[in-house]
């Protein structure tokens, strides 16, 4: 009887809105680099379920569908669609099982809100028992633009418009995105009496509380190292995060990037400062360079392999002349530009032409649609609740929460409980160190351990903590982002990051194998889709061809 053959299963997700259409590219990329033979391989490791050649393995590519069945689907939260995901999973695994092979290897890849599904996912499989991964090796993690610290706040008036409106308005995945979701509850009171005898199955572990409870939102939770989806994250061989550096009006720089700090649009800011003291078109994208960096990319992608801080230009003799020019300049507002538009010139003038009566009506159908679409969003939320049983009990149970970290926390003595518990904790126990920040760079740490915000960064959210330690292509110690300048708040390019996405920043900053890989793409009006070339029809997303590329030639098979 023949052994089974091994197989490396590459799961793809798409973003918000999404389908895999958008992922096609991505999907088609991997395929492609995989099957040469001069694909890099996979580290084989003592303890590898595989004893196969390492030439011997096959790549095989899902990238799921039940998230796209509607324009909505994602909608319903990122623990939802991570759960459909892992029922395709399942699926595909028992069709390769069918098919005569065996899944050895796994890599997950996500585009946009696909990145977040793709940690939830993580918790789901690292949380059976046996674990997904006692069996399969975790090999490939990737991000494209992914929103890993959620949507960040500016100080303008249209960050504060967006996250008021899309809070409410994108249903589930609205609230988590901008943290106003109670994924798992903060408080745990077991000293009263207060009935939780009479209470059934985990549920008398947690507090019954008068009021309403304080919570903990679903990112921290996914980027907390106590709980399965920072553990499972912390295995695989290569972390990548793509990011772009700038033109990413979906999702900015510093939380696709995993940072505090904006380099990039703080240059762009100073400028297009000095681009509108000149009376300059508009439409010109600014020279980056006159806002004090220079740019290095990689040889064959628009990707940053370095860039370095320049002087300041000493200030010009005709700055005076250029500001009374730039107050005579008559300048069309943005959606009245032909240039704002991907289309032809006539075809964008006609857009504008039409715009008196087309934006209205465009507003009200949008809303009526947002409003329809978050009542179906709510109904599947239901029945997925309903199917899965035992409402927030089970679906924390479903992901290794509520369980050891609720005896942690209310420190109640339940011998027989934390007997049940030990063999899931010695699993997430051993796992490599961790990197730190400051000079302890090299201290290892527990999986297990709990990190704490610094008290300073809490009390000054503006300003960015020690840099990881991500170094350039180079091998210098040099960290690739570093700290904002003196001058930095006076551009208020910086994000305002709350407490819980500073948390997550440090631990996810902290993962062992992370590589950040900064996109530059400054002439797409909108990078986020350029990044994966999402629409291969548009001038501006063909670039992103060469980003996918240049990842897929990295990727581990």
């Amino acid at each position: 009887m023949l052994a089974p053959r091994p197989v490396h299963l590459v799961t793809v997700l798409h973003g918000l809105w999404g389908s895999p259409t958008h992922i096609a590219y991505v999907v088609d990329s991997v395929t492609r680099h995989a099957s040469r033979p001069s694909a890099l391989r996979s580290r084989a490791r003592e303890s590898s379920p595989s004893r196969a050649a390492e030439t011997d393995v096959e790549v095989v590519v899902l990238a799921p569908r039940t998230n796209a069945e509607s324009f909505a689907h994602t909608y319903d939260g990122i623990d939802v669609c991570a759960d459909r995901v892992v029922d395709e999973i399942d699926a595909e695994v028992r069709r390769i099982e069918d098919d005569g092979g065996r899944v050895e290897r796994f890599s997950i890849v996500g585009y946009s809100l696909g990145g977040l599904v793709a940690r939830y996912v993580l918790g789901l499989l690292n949380s059976r028992t046996p674990s997904f991964f006692s069996t399969v090796r975790p090999v490939n993690f990737t991000t494209f633009a992914s929103p890993a610290l959620g949507i960040p706040q500016y100080k303008s008036f249209w960050s504060r418009t967006f996250r008021f409106l899309g809070s409410r308005l994108l249903s589930r995945t609205g609230n988590q995105l901008y943290e106003r979701d109670r994924f798992l509850p903060a408080r745990f009171n077991s000293g009263k009496d207060d009935g939780v005898k009479d209470r059934k199955g985990l549920s008398r572990y947690l507090p019954v509380v008068k009021g309403r409870e304080e919570a903990e939102p679903l990112l921290k939770v996914l980027a907390d190292p106590r709980y399965s989806f920072y553990k499972a994250l912390a295995r695989f061989e290569k972390i990548d995060v793509f990011a772009n550096a700038v033109n990413d009006r979906t999702v900015p720089f510093p939380t696709g990037g995993i940072e505090a700090h904006d380099p990039f649009g703080l240059a762009r800011a100073k400028a297009k400062k000095l681009a509108d003291a000149r009376g300059d078109d508009p439409d010109v994208q600014p020279d980056i360079r006159e806002g004090g960096l220079e740019i290095t990319l990689e040889p064959d992608a628009p990707i940053i392999s370095s860039y370095r801080t320049l002087p300041s230009p000493p200030s010009s003799t005709t700055t005076a002349t250029s500001s009374s020019k730039r107050r005579f300049r008559f300048r069309l507002p943005f959606l009245l530009r032909p240039t704002s538009y991907p289309f032809s010139r006539p075809v964008s003038l006609a857009i504008i032409a039409f715009l008196p009566l087309a934006l209205p009506l465009s507003v009200l159908y949008l809303i009526s649609r947002f409003a329809l679409q978050g009542r179906e969003s709510r109904r599947r939320i239901r029945n997925a609740r309903e199917r899965l049983g035992e409402g927030r009990e089970g679906m924390l149970r479903r992901v290794g929460v509520g369980v050891a970290e609720v005896v942690e926390q209310v420190g109640v003595d339940n011998p027989e409980y934390v007997e049940g518990l030990n063999g899931a904790e010695e699993e997430g126990r051993g796992e490599g160190p961790q990197r730190t920040f400051g000079s302890g760079g090299g201290t290892e740490t527990p999986a297990l351990a709990r990190p704490v915000s610094p008290p300073s960064l809490a009390s000054s959210p503006a300003r960015s903590p020690s840099p990881p330690a991500t170094s350039s292509p180079a091998g210098s110690d040099t960290p690739l982002v570093p700290g904002p300048p003196a001058n930095a708040a006076h551009y208020s390019t910086d994000p305002i990051l709350s407490s819980s996405q500073l948390f997550q920043l440090n631990n996810l900053n902290s993962l062992p194998g992370l590589k950040k890989h900064l996109v530059y793409l400054p002439h797409a009006r909108n990078a986020h889709g350029a990044i994966v070339r999402r629409d291969p029809n548009l001038a501006m997303h063909r670039e992103g061809k060469k980003v996918v590329d240049w990842w897929a030639r990295q990727f581990l098979v």
